[in-house]
């Protein structure tokens, strides 16, 4: 089975919002009336990410319907902990209540923390419950833990994928260089996680960084999407691009990476608002079947987000 997707435009830039400059992992659920609500971190000029949701009509080519609103629990949040943000991550339906996973930043320095928490909600994401930690460095060596995806599998086992930092390199300018995988974790509450020895997907050669898995399950296992990059390197400033990589597995433990599968049958031009970069995506099936994709653009979302819905299989 490949992966091929249609690019269908942008959804949000930054200049659509004030005071923001970047718009970075948009995290989609669907309502019951049809509706595509939509989370997304906003970083404002002071660099600190703010909680904003939407609503967009699938049915009218993604068209805003409920233009972006601050949360207000999540920057309340940001303002008692003195974060440096916390940005939506992924989302689901468990019965009646909708889950929210989020990442938060704390400032250390030129370094960061990072810790994954939940949200819920009872109305569909008008309303969320303060966030509650489910992962932090202690269940990462230290190192920052980020942008998790949360999915409770079909025999009832809640798991989650998400970017674990192995090593900062702080010496590399202008900004310290991180090194990060895509490691996982198991739960039979979705509240005590037991993360897995080793990384669900290591870094491949000339790779720096691999970032916000999204998995979909279907009837040939699970399938990953995520994005990476190469080291910062003067030298050769392309390497740090993010570009979507594709992987699939059985049980969610073992994956392979199959990327030589996954691409655009209308591949962007370099003019494009995502020409240069696309990272940062999460997947979603609809109601009606159809797999829709969320990713950011140009400048890790300098150029905001768009979507990008899979070709039907031959």
């Amino acid at each position: 089975m490949s992966s091929l997707w249609r690019r269908q435009g942008r959804i949000l830039a930054p200049a659509d919002l004030d005071g923001v400059r970047l718009l970075q992992c948009p995290t989609a659920w669907q309502l019951p009336d049809g509706l595509l609500r939509i989370a997304a971190a906003c970083r404002n000029a002071a660099n600190v990410s703010v909680l904003q949701v939407m609503d967009c009509d699938p049915a009218q080519g993604m068209k805003i319907v409920r233009p972006p609103r601050i949360e207000p629990v999540a920057r309340q949040a940001i303002a008692e902990a003195g974060l440096a943000g916390i940005g939506p991550c992924d989302a689901f339906w468990d019965g009646e209540v909708l889950l929210l996973a989020t990442s938060s930043v704390t400032l250390r320095g030129r370094l960061y923390d990072a810790g994954i928490e939940v949200m819920t909600s009872r109305d569909g994401g008008t309303t969320f419950t303060p966030p509650r930690p489910l992962l932090g460095p202690a269940e990462n060596g230290g190192y920052p833990v980020s942008m998790p995806c949360l999915r409770r599998l079909a025999g009832g086992d809640w798991r989650m994928w998400f970017t674990a930092f192995t090593e900062w390199r702080p010496e590399v300018r202008p900004n310290p260089d991180a090194r990060y995988c895509i490691r996982s974790a198991r739960s039979a509450d979705g509240i005590v996680w037991t993360v897995d020895p080793a990384p669900a997907i290591a870094r491949g050669p000339g790779e720096a960084g691999l970032a916000r898995p999204t998995v979909l399950e279907g009837p040939d296992g699970l399938e990953m999407w995520f994005s990476a990059r190469g080291p910062y390197a003067p030298e050769d400033p392309s390497l740090r691009l993010y570009r979507l990589c594709h992987a699939r597995s059985g049980d969610g433990t073992q994956w392979q990476r199959a990327d030589d599968r996954h691409g655009f049958c209308n591949p962007p031009a370099p003019g494009d608002w995502d020409g240069q970069m696309q990272c940062y995506p999460t997947v979603l099936r609809l109601a009606d079947g159809r797999q829709v994709m969320l990713y950011c653009g140009n400048g890790y979302g300098a150029a905001g987000f768009g979507w990008a819905s899979r070709e039907a299989q031959a």
